[in-house]
């Protein structure tokens, strides 16, 4: 339990190296935290500062965070699936919570993707699909997302495990993949509470 706490506060380090904001405080002198959606990821760099570079850039970054806190975990653990889960989970946490800000980050999208590329990118694929689904009917990104997180985990627990596991890096059983697409799901549903509550709103208003 020790090394799991250990593990996600690593992974939290990791996680809160604000690169969005430094990055576009750097290049373009501008506070993203205080611009747009107010949060600290690559689409809301693009958003504020109109440079899809800066947004490439920061979206690159972001997901390097996840992926060093699942490598370097990976790498200390002998690739122990829950150690570098925890390690992913630690690191969203970090992106979307930084100390270092007041706890005001992104919405953990690239960093999430990070780690699915060495921990299970059959998340990725399902969610990339549903969202570009969600994109051409909604026109809107930030439901897409929304409709994305909601509907990945049941599809994944829908399709033949025998898939799923195609894409999983690191040895795990479906029970124990599943409980983490689940945690995966809620940490990002959280970080898209204000989507959620404009979406509600606008469902009850119009």
């Amino acid at each position: 339990m020790l090394n799991l706490l250990a593990v996600f506060l690593v992974g939290y380090l990791i996680g809160s190296i604000p690169a969005g904001y430094l990055v576009v405080k750097k290049k373009h002198h501008v506070d993203v935290l205080r611009e747009g959606s107010g949060k600290g990821g690559g689409f809301n760099a693009y958003s504020v500062t109109g440079s899809k570079a800066t947004g490439v850039l920061v979206g690159i970054l972001d997901a390097l965070k996840g992926f060093v806190a699942v490598y370097g975990v990976g790498q200390a653990f002998s690739g122990e699936f829950s150690s570098q889960a925890v390690a992913l989970f630690g690191a969203i946490a970090g992106h979307n919570y930084p100390i270092w800000l007041r706890f005001k980050g992104g919405r953990g999208l690239s960093t999430t993707a990070g780690g699915l590329l060495l921990l299970g990118f059959s998340y990725a694929i399902v969610w990339c699909t549903v969202w570009l689904v969600g994109r051409l009917l909604r026109r809107d990104i930030l439901t897409s997302n929304l409709i994305s997180i909601f509907l990945t985990p049941a599809i994944l627990w829908i399709i033949p495990w025998s898939w799923v596991d195609t894409f999983i890096a690191v040895q795990t059983e479906s029970g124990m993949f599943l409980f983490f697409v689940c945690i995966l799901s809620i940490l990002l549903l959280l970080a898209h509470y204000d989507v959620v509550s404009a979406v509600w709103k606008q469902s009850k208003t119009g």
